[in-house]
């Protein structure tokens, strides 16, 4: 039978303390929206699903995800009534288990109540990760750092995509704002460590289509390249050897390389 809870036994005094030992004191529960909230249907109370940011007494902060009848547009998934933030939390257990890194969850909940399915998943703060696209950003309008650390930061990166994509699973909505890096911003300066760390958020498209399958370039490399347009060409290139373990590009992996990285500086 599916999981309908579960709760981090290493987080469960902190929350309860809270005052968050219930379904309805999440469900309740007040915090700062971190952005609008996506709706459907022909009121606000059909379908919804938003996210907040919630500072617990010990200072920890939490990123509360809650949605009401949200379905994913697959017409089956839809069918069966399964909710966008069970299929992260599924997605989210079987990524931990291959061993990818990403975000940690410490709360997740689900339950129909007066014919509303609701769904409840709560995240721990990155504390001292950066998204990718925030860095780039930075870079673009204040100066890109030495290639030594652009590569550690791409390094990274490519040990996550590689570790995922060994396990035959695809991110599908690999986007530079859906990779976080160890990279705090400090007076308004990214610092950037000696050994980068990476990890994924965002994991309710996830798919599992194979080791093997084209899509693992297709719907996760050229995504992720595609929104980094500003990224130099060779350091793509240098990333697109070390994912395939190869010292020298082959005539596929040139060609996997004019769809990754077009026309870079």
């Amino acid at each position: 039978m599916p999981m309908t809870s579960f709760t981090d036994p290493d987080w469960r005094s902190t929350l309860e303390e809270a005052g968050f030992s219930r379904f309805d004191s999440w469900w309740e529960a007040e915090g700062k929206l971190v952005e609008e909230g996506n709706f459907r249907g022909t009121d606000a109370s059909t379908s919804w699903s938003h996210v907040s940011r919630i500072v617990l007494p010990d200072r920890r902060t939490i990123y509360l995800k809650r949605q009401q009848n949200h379905y994913p547009h697959n017409l089956l998934l839809k069918f069966l009534r399964i909710l966008t933030f069970e299929i992260e939390w599924r997605n989210y257990r079987r990524l931990r288990a291959a061993g990818v890194p990403t975000m940690h969850f410490v709360f997740f909940a689900k339950r129909k109540i007066k014919g509303n399915r609701q769904c409840i998943l709560v995240s721990e703060e990155l504390e001292g990760m950066t998204p990718l696209d925030t860095l780039v950003a930075w870079f673009e309008q204040h100066g890109w750092p030495p290639r030594r650390q652009r590569l550690a930061i791409l390094g990274a990166i490519v040990k996550v995509i590689r570790k995922m994509h060994a396990a035959g699973i695809i991110h599908n909505a690999l986007y530079a704002r859906h990779l976080y890096v160890n990279v705090p911003i400090r007076d308004g300066v990214p610092v950037i460590p000696g050994e980068a760390q990476a990890c994924l958020i965002d994991l309710e498209r996830a798919k599992f289509p194979g080791p093997h399958s084209p899509k693992l370039i297709t719907h996760d490399l050229e995504k992720m390249f595609r929104r980094i347009p500003q990224w130099p060409a060779s350091d793509c290139l240098w990333f697109l050897k070390r994912y395939l373990g190869i010292d020298r590009l082959t005539p596929e992996a040139k060609a996997i390389a004019r769809k990754i990285a077009p026309a870079r500086k």
